[in-house]
């Protein structure tokens, strides 16, 4: 069984986070809530408090398949402050491990220097990724190059989701939960 872990600062964007999680584990994928620091209730960009599984400082690198990053204002901008998580990005990205990010959060994979030639993000926040060789598309809800994943928002958040389900299990899993969601698309 697959293991992800999905990161959660302070200012994270709720849908982004709680749906991508909700999806995964109805797909029976192993994703557990890891808070950045070690406080247990994490708080959202809309003041809902989520408990996280993990502290960072219990989080095993090694233990994981893949990383999830949602966005959200501030969360985002404390997800890319964080040196250590910054280094485990490159380890995953080095290691051709998946990497995903949805909103603003596709910053931390530009300030982490793993984000590809390609990526999407929330419109107007292209500006604030700061990485050369890299090209901003709205053409597309979710983008995947190489091992990275990107998504526009909270919109998109279940689109993000069932990619990520189409990614990890496979494409009988991916339609039989799009099926059950009623997700069309």
């Amino acid at each position: 069984m697959k293991k992800v872990a999905l990161f959660l600062a302070d200012g994270f964007e709720e849908i982004e986070a709680l749906s991508v999680v909700d999806i995964l584990r109805r797909a029976e994928i192993s994703i557990v809530c890891v808070s950045l620091d070690d406080s247990e209730l994490v708080r959202g960009a809309h003041d809902i408090y989520v408990k996280s599984e993990l502290s960072f400082s219990q989080f095993k690198p090694n233990e994981f398949d893949a990383i999830i990053l949602p966005g959200g204002l501030p969360g985002a901008f404390n997800l890319a402050k964080n040196k250590k998580l910054l280094e485990i990005l490159r380890e995953f990205d080095k290691a051709n491990k998946m990497i995903a990010a949805i909103c603003a959060a596709p910053m931390v994979l530009a300030e982490a220097g793993v984000l590809k030639t390609k990526f999407t993000c929330y419109p107007g926040f292209e500006s604030n990724i700061k990485c050369e060789n890299t090209s901003y598309t709205a053409e597309t809800n979710v983008i995947k190059e190489a091992n990275i994943i990107t998504s526009c928002g909270p919109a998109t958040a279940m689109e993000f989701a069932l990619f990520l389900v189409k990614e990890l299990c496979g494409d009988e899993k991916f339609k039989s939960l799009k099926s059950d969601l009623l997700f069309k698309n």
